[in-house]
């Protein structure tokens, strides 16, 4: 196959409704197989070249999911809404989620040579809402990580379309948390970092509004838009989180995993940690599939 065509580029059409904006459709149905299991990589191009000025091509919205990786030349990228156009160089990648308006391809001076591949699916869908699938600029580095997954794509055979589907799910994950890496922390990131620092603690709100400089209210409003909770709530659920994982992986005894996180009383923790998990930690111990066991039936033992 020509590397510099997309395998089975029958797949994908576009259409121009008005001068201003192409629509990249979907054409193809999605393979039996790939339907169950609900994630379609649909085509990949490799070393593809565009001429210096493509940025300036019109708005563009897809049918399908795009993670377009540049490897060489330099390149301009820019979402509908957004101000000003983001400069790319190699290294870079461009991850499109359907229906978005985009503009991006080579500078005045320089053309955009990418690898690039196309997926859709359920699965695709899930991860979007997950957040962990959206429009913008990723940073996966130099290395050439799409290659391997193109290769397998031509290989007919489920267990190699599988293994391509699961290579492509892993480096769309690996994306999303080196982006989140990649950004400073935001004050809400710090103060999560902060709780898990040190489990012993008893947060006030106040306090939690004081590390980040803002007001009580300010505080609820920004925690529960970044985690979905409201403080107290996730610091007693980060809490027994960490002491259900205590007590499948220890023989510590209830009482003193109760301390470790601040719970003075062992009879409050054994209470709170059945609102939790349903069970009360002793069975929570013996019961969970988790729990690690000597043989000899002597209890559960330590990493």
């Amino acid at each position: 196959m020509d590397k510099n065509r997309m395998a089975d580029d029958k797949k994908i059409t576009f259409s121009a409704p008005t001068p201003d904006v192409q629509i990249h459709r979907l054409v193809g149905k999605m393979p039996p197989l790939m339907r169950d299991y609900g994630f379609w990589i649909i085509n990949a191009a490799l070393e593809c070249a565009s001429g210096p000025g493509g940025y300036r091509s019109p708005w563009r919205s897809f049918e399908f999911y795009s993670l377009s990786h540049l490897i060489g030349g330099a390149g301009r990228f820019l979402l509908h809404g957004e101000e000003r156009f983001v400069e790319l160089k190699p290294g870079d990648a461009v991850l499109i989620a359907p229906g978005d308006l985009n503009r991006y391809g080579g500078t005045d001076e320089e053309p955009y040579i990418e690898d690039a591949i196309r997926f859709c699916g359920p699965a695709a869908d899930m991860m979007r809402a997950a957040g962990i699938l959206r429009s913008g600029v990723l940073h996966p580095g130099t290395v050439r990580k799409i290659p391997p997954i193109a290769e397998l794509i031509q290989d007919p055979s489920g267990d190699a379309q599988f293994q391509a589907n699961i290579l492509l799910q892993k480096l769309l994950v690996d994306l999303y948390l080196e982006q989140r890496r990649h950004h400073a922390a935001t004050p809400m990131e710090a103060l999560i970092e902060l709780l898990k620092s040190r489990p012993d603690h008893w947060w006030t709100v106040e306090e939690m509004a004081e590390s980040c400089k803002l007001s009580t209210d300010q505080l609820r409003r920004n925690f529960r838009r970044h985690t979905g909770m409201l403080p107290k709530a996730y610091l007693e659920e980060l809490k027994l989180r960490q002491a259900a994982e205590l007590l499948l992986s220890t023989r510590l005894p209830v009482a003193e995993i109760a301390a470790r996180f601040g719970y003075l009383d062992p009879y409050h923790f054994s209470r709170r940690f059945k609102h939790f998990s349903g069970l009360p930690p002793e069975r929570y111990r013996r019961e969970s599939p988790g729990a690690i066991h000597f043989p000899g039936g002597g209890g559960v033992r330590s990493h």
